[in-house]
């Protein structure tokens, strides 16, 4: 890798330390991580020739290392990326590597940053926004003008700052709603139609969970477990649904006691109650979600990966559609195991690398998203085309990307991210655990985030 002289200003460096320091805590499980994220080599590329151009770009794990582990399939994928890209720029070389995900990731990040040997191009998910602030990336406005109608909006939200683009996604996912129709039916209940409302879900929920008699429930709900934000993720399609958001001040500050949250936690703390006992606080989101498969619950939130994961765990007939409406709320869903690509200031070959993130958009790259790894394409024309091509299930998924209005994403906290994702899970337990005034608990909560945003 290339060393630079670093030109950053006391201000930068003293915040990139900082974030640093809170970086250095140990890692949360990556809530929607992408699957495949073990440490990889660096892909092959051979040393750039005098005045060549090596670009160098830090990839997610499935990319990187399937290139040697599954060559013939899944890593055809990154292979295609590369040989492409420097087909069509001559004197281009393309290096991708793997720096981890999550925490991990931020942590080398930082520090490639203060030590001068920062990638040309970084991946990550939801941490763009921070960096934009700190005048890390560059925008990509100029370059994407022309393809802009064409993207998901919901795909590159989490790069958006001060209404420039700083990120684009190259493949991404959303939650829909599952159910195991044999213990719908099981219970009595036609599993054609699923749930619109959450007081049809509470109410088919509350009947099953009845005629299971303990041997099965109506819900699963992932709940709080440390600073971990699988469960919140999920609670956050519901805050979403209800525009109650956790957040103020263009998503920078903590909200935790926004009054038109109140209903949503109500409303956990009523559908906890059909969730298969002890399965709430389990940490383990594996065995949390599988209980579905297993005919142990009939709904639950899943991601547009939940379709394989079943079909693997013997699921004869789980379906999928959208998730259940509050009244008077608004369809909507959080974009998840988004990965996005964005080009570092210290880039030495900035216009080359804004042109690789552009073209992980072009249609010939989006049409292998699918096929070679699974993941769902982030562009419109892509996900039209393959709808007519796939089964029921993973339809269900596009067209929650083409067609729902509100597709949101987690905040990016710009102070001490862990402290604030552990006092809203904190939050949550003390909603699920207790009967307490929903709205006294939620002030807590943001009395205790308002302490650690104030902190010196």
């Amino acid at each position: 890798m290339r060393f630079r002289s670093s030109n950053w200003t006391g201000l930068t460096v003293v915040v990139l330390l900082a974030l640093l320091l809170g970086a250095c805590t140990p890692p949360a499980p990556a809530a929607e991580a992408p699957a495949a994220d073990a440490p990889a080599a660096d892909a092959p590329a051979a040393d750039a020739a005098p005045g060549a151009i090596e670009l160098v770009v830090w990839a997610e794990g499935g990319t990187v290392d399937t290139m040697t582990s599954d060559p013939e399939g899944r890593g055809k994928y990154g292979q295609y990326l590369i040989e492409k890209f420097e087909e069509e720029n001559p004197g281009v070389t393309v290096k991708l590597e793997y720096h981890g995900w999550d925490e991990e990731l931020r942590q080398n990040l930082v520090t490639a940053l203060l030590g001068g040997n920062a990638p040309d191009i970084v991946v990550g998910e939801n941490f763009f926004q921070q960096y934009a602030e700190l005048g890390s990336l560059i925008p990509l406005d100029d370059v994407i003008a022309d393809i802009k109608e064409n993207l998901v909006p919901g795909t590159y939200a989490a790069g958006v700052y001060q209404d420039q683009v700083y990120g684009l996604s190259s493949s991404t996912g959303v939650f829909g709603f599952e159910r195991n129709c044999k213990v719908i039916e099981a219970a009595g209940l036609d599993c054609e139609t699923p749930p619109a409302t959450w007081d049809e879900l509470l109410a088919q929920a509350k009947q099953i969970t009845e005629a299971g008699n303990k041997e099965y429930y109506g819900y699963t709900l992932q709940g709080p477990v440390g600073f971990s934000v699988g469960g919140i993720f999920r609670v956050a399609v519901y805050l979403t649904q209800a525009n109650a958001p956790m957040c103020d001040e263009d998503c920078t500050q903590p909200w935790f006691n926004n009054p038109d949250a109140v209903p949503v936690m109500e409303f956990l703390r009523e559908i906890n109650k059909y969730t298969p006992p002890g399965l709430t606080f389990d940490p383990d989101e594996g065995r949390v979600y599988t209980q579905l498969f297993n005919g142990i619950s009939a709904y639950q939130i899943a991601g547009s990966w939940h379709i394989g994961w079943a079909k693997e765990s013997g699921c004869e007939d789980c379906r999928y559609s959208g998730i259940p409406v509050p009244e008077g709320g608004q369809p909507a869903s959080i974009i998840v195991a988004n990965v996005m690509y964005a080009v570092l200031k210290e880039s030495e070959h900035p216009d080359v690398a804004a042109e690789w993130i552009k073209f992980l958009t072009r249609d010939d790259v989006q049409d292998l998203v699918y096929p070679l790894t699974g993941r769902l394409p982030s562009t419109r024309s892509a996900l039209e085309r393959l709808r007519p091509t796939v089964d029921d299930a993973t339809a269900a998924f596009i067209d929650q990307l083409l067609n729902n209005p509100e597709l949101g994403i987690l905040p990016q906290w710009r102070k001490d991210p862990q402290k604030l994702w552990q006092i809203y899970n904190d939050m949550l337990t003390e909603v699920l655990t207790t009967d307490g005034p929903v709205i006294d608990i939620m002030d807590k909560a943001q009395a205790a985030a308002e302490e650690v945003m104030n902190a010196q």
